[in-house]
C-alpha cells in the first residue's frame, strides 16, 4: 500500500482480544491511525473523538452491538465507510445490516487478505473524496436507501423480495414475478455481465453454488444490467450473503449514475493520453482478474507483448512528433481489428501488450500474425514502412502474472534477435 494509502484512518471494532490483537497488526501495516475498541460502546466514543475514514467492525458485542455504534455513527456522518464481520449464527442481522449500507460484509472466520483487499479499496475511494468534492454526490446516490433491493432467494424461486424488487420488474408479489420469470437466473439474460444466467449455470454444474460463483468475481465487476419497466436500463452492484444450506441473500445496489460516471473517470484513468488505447494500470487490473479466471474454471488465456522495430531509430531521424505519429496510426489499427473480448494496452514506450481471453494458444498466434501482417502493410506518408515484433505465450497451470508476463518477454526478445517483423511463441 502507498504511503497516501496509509492516510487513511481506521476504527476497528472486536470484542474477542485474541482476534483483536490478531487483525490489529494487520491493520497497523496499511494504516498510519488505527484505533481499536472492544466494543460498539468504545467505538462510537473513538468515533466522535477521531472521526476515522473507515469502520471495520463485528455485529453481535456487548454493551452496545455494532448495529447500534453504526446506526449513531450514521447519525453523525451518513457517508460513514463501513466493513461489518459476521459469524454464520449471526445472519438474523444481515437485513438490518444492509439497511445501514455497508460497503462490504465479511463472514468470520475473516480471510486477512480479504479484509485488507476490501480497506484498500475503500481508502483509494477515501482519498478520491478528498481530491474531488464533486464526487460526494455520486457517492451519496449509491448509498440511498431508495436505490436498493432485496431477496432472498434458492437461485430458483424468490420466496421474498422488498417492494422495490417487484416494482422494478412489474410484478406485485412472489407469484406473479415466478409467472414472468419461471426461475431467479432469468433475470440475468444480459450475456455481456460477466453475472449471467450462463455463467451462473455453468458454475453450478461444477458443483460451485450462486454464493461462491458470484464472491469469486472481483468486487470491481459484481454488476449486472437489467432493464426497468419503462425499458430503461440500470446497472445494479449486486452483495451476496448465505443465510442458510440452500437460501442467499441478495442486495443490488443502483449504481448506475456511478458506472456512467465510472466509464467517464476510466477514460482518464485507465486510457493512455496519447494513443487513446488502454494504459498499463488497466492492463495490469484486467489481466490480474483474467489470471484468477483461468486458474478457476480452466479457461485458455494467452499474452501478446508487441515492440516497434528499430523504434529509437524512428525518433533518432524524425523527431518525436513523427514518432507519436507512428505510434498513433499502429495503435488505431491494431485496435480497430481486436476482438471485443480481447485487451489491447501500451505497457510503456513503444511496447504493447495484448491480452487474449479465453484463446487458446495456437489461436493466439494466428491473430497476432495477422496483426504483423496489417502492421506491415501500414504506410506513414513520412517513414514509410512500419514492422513490429511479437513475443507470445499462454496460461499454463500455477502461472502468474508475473512468470507468464516473463515467457511473453522472453519470446519478444527471440523474436527481436530473430530478424524482428515476426511472431515467437513461448509455451
Amino acid at each position: 500500500m502507498t504511503k497516501n494509502l496509509q492516510n487513511v484512518s481506521i476504527l476497528y471494532v472486536e470484542d474477542e482480544k485474541d482476534v483483536r490483537e490478531g487483525y490489529a497488526r494487520s491493520l497497523k501495516r496499511v494504516s498510519k491511525s488505527l484505533f481499536i475498541a472492544q466494543d460498539g460502546k468504545e467505538g462510537l466514543e473513538l468515533y466522535k473523538k477521531h472521526k476515522p475514514d473507515i469502520i471495520v467492525s463485528d455485529i453481535k458485542m456487548p454493551l452496545m452491538n455494532g448495529l447500534d455504534m453504526v446506526k449513531a455513527i450514521k447519525e453523525i456522518d451518513e457517508d460513514a465507510n463501513v466493513v461489518f464481520t459476521t459469524a454464520h449464527s449471526e445472519s438474523a442481522y444481515l437485513l438490518e445490516a444492509i439497511e445501514l449500507h455497508a460497503e462490504g460484509y465479511l463472514l468470520k472466520p475473516v480471510q486477512k487478505n480479504s479484509l485488507l483487499k476490501i480497506v484498500n479499496k475503500l481508502s483509494k475511494n477515501v482519498l478520491l473524496e478528498r481530491e474531488n468534492l464533486e464526487q460526494r454526490e455520486i457517492f451519496q446516490h449509491i448509498i440511498d436507501s431508495k436505490n436498493s433491493i432485496t431477496l432472498i432467494t434458492d437461485a430458483k424461486n424468490v420466496s421474498f423480495a422488498s417492494k422495490s424488487f417487484f416494482n422494478f420488474f412489474h410484478t406485485s408479489n412472489a407469484d406473479e414475478f415466478k409467472e414472468k420469470f419461471p426461475i431467479l437466473l432469468d433475470i440475468f439474460s444480459n450475456s455481456e455481465d460477466i453475472i449471467n444466467k450462463e455463467n451462473i449455470i455453468d458454475s453450478m454444474n461444477k458443483n460451485i453454488d450462486l454464493y461462491e460463483f458470484i464472491n469469486s468475481i472481483d468486487e470491481s465487476s459484481r454488476v449486472v444490467n437489467f432493464k426497468n419497466q419503462d425499458n430503461e436500463e440500470k446497472s445494479f452492484y449486486i452483495n451476496i450473503s448465505k443465510i442458510s444450506e440452500i437460501n442467499y441473500l441478495i442486495n443490488f445496489t443502483d449504481i448506475t449514475k456511478l458506472s456512467q460516471e465510472k466509464e467517464a473517470t476510466e477514460q482518464k484513468v485507465y486510457v493512455d493520453s496519447l494513443t487513446g488505447i488502454s494504459n498499463r494500470d488497466k492492463f495490469e487490473e484486467v489481466f490480474e482478474h483474467e489470471i484468477k479466471q483461468s486458474k478457476r474454471y480452466n479457461r485458455p488465456l494467452s499474452l501478446a507483448i508487441l515492440d516497434i522495430d528499430k523504434f529509437k531509430d524512428f525518433n533518432d531521424t524524425y523527431g518525436h512528433l513523427i514518432g507519436d505519429e507512428v505510434l498513433i496510426m499502429i495503435c488505431r489499427s491494431i485496435q480497430k481489428h481486436t476482438r471485443e473480448s480481447d485487451l489491447f494496452a501500451r505497457w510503456g514506450g513503444e511496447e504493447f501488450v495484448l491480452l487474449f481471453t479465453n484463446t487458446e494458444l495456437k489461436t493466439a498466434t494466428n491473430l497476432t500474425e495477422n496483426f504483423r501482417k496489417i502492421i506491415e502493410n501500414l504506410k506513414h506518408e513520412v517513414t514509410k514502412s512500419v514492422t513490429v515484433s511479437f513475443g507470445l505465450t499462454h496460461y499454463k497451470e500455477n502461472d502468474s502474472v508475473e512468470s507468464m508476463f516473463d515467457r511473453a518477454d522472453k519470446a519478444l526478445y527471440e523474436a527481436k534477435h530473430s530478424g524482428r517483423n515476426c511472431v515467437r511463441s513461448i509455451s
